[in-house]
């Protein structure tokens, strides 16, 4: 979660207390921030990004949250009391574990080369986040198997035609049919040809082609009202899965 999105999960931030605010940021730096203890000037910086007015100074309210016990003194920072974090994390938050990989879903952005993937990515990052999980699956499908085609047009485009030529020739009795734009995918082959064409010849390795034939048997499901329960474990490591093991080895 950014410091935007605090205005969201904390329902009339911008009217609390200065002394609940200080702990709502702190919160939020220990979870999101991966901060261990924080400071008066990170808690300054937090109502500065929010166009939030701060008071003239924060040592009062910092001594009556230790006084309290709300904060405990930790080297030459603070830290929330456990049961304070534990109250804002059940209140405000989510698990541990699932923050983490969220926070490894999100740093991906950063890895994928591509600025149009990258950017198609925080999309499905947008869905990841606000729990429309199918959604999500579905569009981090769409960029794996788009960099496939991709990386075909640009580097494999006659050993693709070639393969699929030998392997499909039925499809080519009247005519010889060649792929040479992006569309051409779309109106001559179904994604699992495509998949089959590319491992046949030796442009993906067996392991990437496994990894994409069971997303898309995933993808597949979630794209079409069923059954099938996606909850965030199996979207974390779709993603994960996708984007790391594909569109970062395809080059």
């Amino acid at each position: 979660m950014e410091l935007a999105s605090l205005k969201e999960a904390v329902p009339g931030l911008a009217d609390k207390s200065h002394n609940d605010l200080i702990k709502v940021f702190a919160w939020f730096l220990h979870v999101h921030k991966n901060k261990a203890t924080f400071t008066g000037a990170d808690i300054g910086q937090c109502y500065e990004k929010l166009d939030f007015a701060a008071p003239s100074s924060f040592g009062g309210y910092f001594k009556n949250l230790l006084d309290r016990k709300d904060i405990l003194k930790s080297g030459g920072g603070y830290k929330l009391e456990h049961k304070v974090r534990a109250a804002l994390d059940a209140k405000y938050g989510q698990s541990e574990i699932t923050v983490k990989v969220s926070n490894a879903l999100a740093g991906l952005a950063d890895t994928i080369p591509d600025m149009a993937e990258r950017d198609y990515y925080k999309e499905a990052l947008s869905c990841y986040t606000h729990g429309s999980l199918r959604a999500a699956v579905v569009v981090v499908w769409n960029i794996a198997f788009s960099h496939l085609c991709d990386h075909v047009l640009a580097k494999h485009l006659k050993d693709f035609n070639d393969r699929w030529l030998l392997s499909m020739p039925g499809m080519h009795k009247n005519k010889t049919k060649t792929i040479a734009i992006m569309d051409d995918f779309n109106d001559h082959l179904k994604e699992s040809e495509v998949l089959s064409i590319c491992r046949d010849g030796n442009i993906i390795g067996k392991n990437i082609y496994n990894i994409m034939h069971a997303c898309l048997g995933k993808r597949n499901a979630a794209a079409h009202p069923s059954t099938v329960i996606i909850d965030k474990l199996q979207a974390d490591a779709y993603i994960m899965d996708l984007i790391t093991n594909v569109v970062l080895k395809i080059v």
